[in-house]
């Protein structure tokens, strides 16, 4: 079954014969949904923890890095393996087959889950994305050691040659192996310090944000992954993403029209004829939508067309029979 907020993905994977497969964990326990509907298990406030990507059944790429922080939820409609009468024909059967439309007399159905979270950001932390400092403390390391190693062989050799270069190397190896703990804990008071105060800093504006902006997270989740997924969908080589971290939220008004600026680090997943992935840095501007929306209820939705009746697909602008603008989905609009 085709849900609203799966729709843009749903026609992209379709076409390129690509099925998605995400692990979750809900308090420990393994949930799995995938994108070609072989399995759609129900998630309340489950993390991501993993991704595998086929092609054409095919396991062919595979994500591990998420953010614990970011929760999803996805309830489907308890309806769904239950029969359905059309109301517009009669047909009867089951919800599901009617995958978004009804197959004998064309009308929408615009069906959402029971309960949608694509992703809040639950709690702050300091988590690391850049795990350099490692790298850093053992090159630190290598270098004293095997220079503390030089300076000791060199003053107490009589003479220095060839064997010499060789006692420093195994010297310097194994004093760096030795001390290598030591470095990093050092590091991570001189390296690391300023940036947890750094992202302490800004998890705390980030608070502030919720706080003063008055919005609700999860509608405003909901709006930006929606937004977000059209974004990169209606690219041709892009088949995913996933939010690895929300850095700042910025709110202001410009000529009454309000906005929010989301920056977040994320990665996007490509596939031209060969999948690849790309971590990047990226600021969303959203409007908020003045004009009023289409309002969604959770479960089955037919909308009809203010000017001619006929039943609209909210995904769409307009009305597919008369042209006629469809209110927006979403409250907040990208930019």
């Amino acid at each position: 079954m085709v849900y609203v907020s799966d729709v843009f993905h749903k026609k992209k994977l379709d076409s390129k014969k690509i099925n998605i497969k995400t692990i979750y964990l809900v308090d420990g326990i393994r949930y799995e949904r995938n994108t070609d509907g072989s399995k759609d298990d129900n998630i309340t406030n489950g993390i991501r923890v993993k991704k595998e990507y086929y092609l054409n059944n095919e396991l062919k790429h595979t994500e591990h890095e998420f953010d614990t922080r970011i929760e999803y939820s996805f309830v489907e409609n308890e309806n769904s393996n239950k029969n359905y009468t059309c109301p517009n024909c009669g047909m009867t059967a089951k919800l599901k087959e009617f995958n978004g439309g009804c197959p004998y007399c064309g009308t929408y159905y615009n069906l959402d889950y029971k309960d949608k979270d694509l992703g809040s950001k639950k709690y702050y932390d300091r988590v690391l994305r850049n795990k350099s400092y490692r790298l850093i403390s053992a090159i630190i390391d290598a270098i004293i050691c095997f220079l503390i190693s030089f300076i000791i062989i060199k003053n107490t050799s009589r003479t220095f040659n060839i064997n010499d270069f060789y006692k420093i190397f195994v010297f310097g190896s194994i004093a760096s192996l030795l001390f290598y703990y030591v470095f990093y804990i050092v590091d991570a008071y001189v390296i690391l310090g300023p940036i947890k105060r750094y992202k302490d800093k800004q998890n705390e504006l980030q608070k502030d944000f919720w706080k003063k902006s008055g919005l609700d997270k999860v509608t405003f989740f909901n709006n930006f992954n929606y937004e977000v997924r059209k974004y990169y969908y209606n690219k041709e080589d892009v088949i995913d993403y996933d939010i690895i971290d929300f850095d700042s939220f910025k709110d202001y008004t410009i000529k009454d029209d309000r906005y929010v600026e989301v920056e977040a680090y994320i990665r996007v997943v490509y596939f031209d004829g060969d999948f690849r992935s790309n971590f990047k840095k990226k600021i969303f501007r959203f409007k908020q939508n003045k004009n009023g929306t289409t309002k969604l209820g959770k479960g089955t939705n037919i909308m009809m067309c203010h000017n001619c009746g006929a039943s609209i697909d909210v995904t769409k602008s307009k009305c597919d029979y008369c042209d006629s603008e469809i209110k927006y989905l979403q409250e907040w609009i990208l930019q």
